[in-house]
């Protein structure tokens, strides 16, 4: 079982200027679990924070794996905090919290919602996870002005939020309330080049797709289903947008992090 040492500072938090109390939602949270089994990284989208994957993750917590959501770097602050950083700090983070459960257990799964779910598969090029999970994961900005980014952001600071996207009734994601069009541009930029290494991913993919996405296009998956080495398993969100791991269907992503997790240890979790 896990040792429910559960604290939310993970050692690798990002050197970003944000100053979080440690019972924020916002702030990166970590169960110990058995240094036996996967260890079970989950990684939250743009614009948002480690709240948006802790419910998930506590739903998790009898698997007795260990549980870890890392804070991204300019996330859980303001727009401002978040402009000032880009796509690469996002990466190197993500490298450094798998590089963080790795060194403890036997591997890694690792599980990401939106641009998470672009880091997930960005880490099964970087490192060799045991399985990645990805719920709406996003491998394209999409809007006709996404080229123009890069000549925008130095005039247009912001457009708006695009946090929310949830059908279930009174479930705030707590993202920020105007997106930085700067970091908009880097996260277009690093896709770009994502796109072009996807085929080096050799280990199991799950792609949890919703029914009703306001902010991932259908374009997302075409790309990522054409440019995989091997088939991913594809499971639908039918009652879920694109905010899915506070939506009507968290229960059929953990079932599907579970099955991982089986898998990965042999029977053993």
């Amino acid at each position: 079982m896990a040792s429910h040492d559960t604290h939310r500072q993970s050692q690798t938090a990002p050197d970003d200027g944000i100053s979080l109390p440690p019972d924020s939602p916002h702030s990166a949270w970590h169960q110990r679990g058995s240094a036996a089994l996967p260890a079970i990284l989950l990684l939250h989208g743009f614009t948002g924070s480690p709240s948006s994957m802790r419910p998930l993750a506590e739903s998790l917590s009898d698997t007795s794996a260990t549980l870890s959501i890392p804070r991204l770097p300019g996330h859980g602050g303001t727009w401002q905090q978040l402009r000032k950083t880009g796509w690469d700090q996002w990466r190197q983070a993500a490298i450094a919290a798998y590089d963080e459960a790795a060194d403890e257990h036997p591997g890694v799964i690792v599980v990401g919602q939106s641009m998470g779910g672009a880091l997930a598969l960005a880490l099964g090029i970087d490192r060799r996870p045991e399985a990645i999970v990805t719920v709406n994961p996003a491998l394209h900005v999409d809007s006709p002005l996404a080229p123009a980014l890069p000549l925008l952001w130095p005039f247009v600071a912001t457009i708006p939020s695009i946090g929310g996207d949830i059908e279930k009734p009174g479930v705030i994601e707590g993202a920020n309330d105007r997106t930085p069009v700067r970091a908009v541009a880097s996260m277009h930029r690093g896709l770009a080049g994502l796109r072009e290494e996807l085929w080096m991913i050799d280990c199991p993919v799950t792609v949890c797709l919703s029914g009703r996405d306001g902010v991932v296009s259908p374009r997302s998956f075409r790309t990522l289903r054409s440019r995989l080495s091997s088939s991913a398993r594809t499971v639908a969100l039918r009652r879920s947008r694109h905010v899915a791991t506070l939506d009507h269907d968290a229960d059929v992503i953990a079932g599907e992090i579970r099955r991982a997790l089986q898998e990965s240890a042999g029977g053993a979790a």
